[in-house]
């Protein structure tokens, strides 16, 4: 079986008609398929790669860090060196009250934490959110996206 139907087969599609571009390698805003054919990477791995793909500082601090730990835990139970620094970098940027920082594992878990968050700080129900907007997967980020038949 080619690779192009396995992708389809085998890999849960998002829209109906995928690209199916078979990736060889991504340098700055370029990706390369297995053919020699580039692309301008409009979408910067869904936002993961906003400072283009191999950046050399990033993959050195990767490989930095992944030689010591890759991940422990983000939930606070254990000292994490650069996390800390990140947290103490965070508080020196924002006001006095600000001054903690609650790490979660991805950005809908940041979009349910924050929905609680508001709710108990104002004490309401509802949300204001941008209609037809993409917060996330999950069964609350969904309920705020404005769309009634998700």
């Amino acid at each position: 079986m080619r690779v192009k139907e396995s992708f389809i087969i085998h890999q849960g599609q998002t829209t109906p008609f995928p690209l199916c571009i078979d990736v060889a390698s991504a340098k700055g805003v370029y990706i390369t398929d297995k053919s020699g054919k580039t692309y301008l990477d409009l979408v910067a791995g869904v936002s993961a790669c906003t400072i283009g793909h191999c950046h050399p500082r990033v993959v050195k601090a990767i490989q930095d860090q992944s030689s010591k730990y890759m991940h422990v835990m983000v939930y606070g139970e254990f000292i994490q060196e650069p996390q800390l620094a990140l947290a103490k970098k965070l508080a020196s940027l924002l006001p006095d009250t600000l001054n903690s920082t609650y790490f979660v594992n991805s950005g809908v878990e940041a979009i349910e934490a924050s929905m609680k968050l508001a709710k108990r700080y104002t004490g309401r129900a509802e949300i204001i959110s941008c209609k037809n907007s993409y917060h996330g997967s999950t069964h609350g980020a969904l309920s705020i996206m404005g769309k009634e038949n998700v």
